[in-house]
């Protein structure tokens, strides 16, 4: 297998489970990240699997009179980030399979099957963020761990994946960026982007990047500080880019940017992120789902934050022990939601579940 070496300094547990997925995300070592001023959570229990964590409805509801959030699980996976089709008939997560392969899976969104690999083994590595593209026709995937002829290194490439047969290609352009998260947007011209978070690979910035999706040059939207290690992205329909980086406050906590026209601004902070930090907007662009840790239960749950007000609300309590959030999309046509929880306990028994998120 071949070894990465992204700069990963933060990781979810995951990753510390599985010794070579670790090695391809650059060796984020296994300790927890902060989830306060000078504290550790511990590593989760072990348990049945993401079921318990997704016992029950999501709690509250959402601001302005929002209907509650119901999760439900799909699929017990060591899984690292998860998106709904457009239609929210199937969710393709990223993950380990069972022969310890860096793999693309899809599920069914109603639950009650189990999932299949639709692309298992080399050239992915480290498989890190993935999102569907409008029309369904494919997914992209972004892997941080992957080598390319095109460069000296592997620092990372992007992948296409066309649906329902599965065959995988790199897309031009995307190589040598270290790309982590990712995001499909249309632009007026009708064309799909990609729009990730990741590493120039001329002068080695952090930085959220755009690239067609068809393939070319990408080009930085922004880049340099404040982001520090930028993973999560989500696009407003207006432009505007939030990203999450769980390193760029001082504190141990994520902080939410806002990129309007290249000026980046911090949007939400003291959030107890995953890595990848997962984010999705409402379709309506009104709010942002974040998936955090609460630090206080032990458990990861979903946090909307208002984007006219930044108030807050946890609409999505998990249970306690399942505590390692990873990646969350929103389907391109409802307010259908996909997020992982890769909990793991040191490697004897990994856990972790997929989980459809809806109201």
């Amino acid at each position: 297998m071949t070894e990465a070496r992204g700069d990963f300094r933060r990781s979810a547990g995951v990753l510390c489970a599985v010794a070579w997925l670790a090695a391809a995300a650059g060796n984020p070592g296994c300790s927890r990240a902060k989830d306060a001023p000078g504290q550790t959570v511990a590593s989760s229990a072990g348990g049945t699997g993401g079921a318990a964590a997704a016992s029950g409805t999501g709690g509250g509801g959402g601001a302005a009179g929002d209907a509650p959030y119901a999760i439900t699980p799909l699929a017990p996976a060591i899984a690292l980030d998860a998106t709904p089709d457009a239609g929210a008939a199937y969710v393709y997560f990223t993950g380990v399979d069972a022969g310890g392969r860096a793999a693309v899976f899809r599920v069914s969104a109603r639950g009650g099957g189990s999932a299949a690999a639709i692309a298992a083994g080399p050239p992915l590595v480290a498989p890190l963020g993935i999102a569907a593209s409008a029309d369904g026709g494919r997914v992209f995937v972004a892997d941080p761990g992957a080598g390319s002829p095109a460069v000296d290194d592997d620092a990372g490439a992007l992948f296409a994946i066309d649906l329902p047969g599965g065959a995988l290609a790199p897309i031009e352009g995307g190589e040598g960026l270290h790309a982590r998260g990712i995001e499909v947007v249309r632009g007026a011209d009708g064309e799909e982007r990609l729009v990730f978070s990741g590493r120039d690979r001329e002068d080695g910035q952090p930085g959220v990047f755009a690239l067609p999706a068809r393939g070319g040059e990408a080009s930085a939207l922004a880049k340099g500080s404040p982001l520090v290690d930028p993973s999560g992205v989500a696009v407003a329909d207006g432009g505007d880019v939030f990203v999450c980086d769980t390193l760029a406050s001082p504190d141990g906590t994520a902080t939410i940017f806002r990129i309007e026209d290249g000026f980046v601004s911090p949007f939400a902070t003291g959030l107890h992120a995953g890595y990848p930090c997962g984010l999705a907007l409402t379709r309506d662009d009104a709010a942002l789902l974040v998936l955090t840790r609460d630090a206080t239960r032990g458990a990861a749950e979903v946090v909307r934050i208002e984007v006219a007000s930044g108030a807050r609300a946890t609409v999505a309590p998990g249970a306690a022990g399942h505590d390692e959030p990873g990646g969350l999309h929103r389907a391109k046509a409802a307010d259908v939601f996909a997020f992982v929880d890769a909990s793991a306990d040191d490697g004897a028994q990994d856990e972790g579940s997929v989980f459809l998120l809806s109201q």
